[in-house]
């Protein structure tokens, strides 16, 4: 299972749970099964500003991007800067 890593301040949103084993094969289906398990997540991906990385590699509205059996998955909270 691809597992999803919470860190810094998004943790206050999963009662400090850091990590999430994860069965979705895109984003679109992450969105989907972090409604069931963790639903307080679910519309930061979905919302402009939070990006998500698979393996490494940013993605920003794209919810098709794949996520293998073994990728490593973290939700980006936005950078603000001026």
């Amino acid at each position: 299972m691809a597992q999803l890593i919470i860190t810094g301040s998004l943790r206050g949103l999963t009662n400090g749970i850091s990590e999430f084993n994860i069965q979705a094969r895109n984003v679109h289906q992450l969105v989907r099964e972090l409604k069931q398990i963790c639903p307080s997540l679910a519309p930061l991906i979905e919302s402009d500003g939070f990006a998500v990385a698979i393996d490494g590699e940013i993605h920003q509205d794209i919810l098709f991007a794949p996520i293998s059996e073994d990728s490593e998955v973290h939700i980006i909270p936005p950078i603000g800067g001026g």
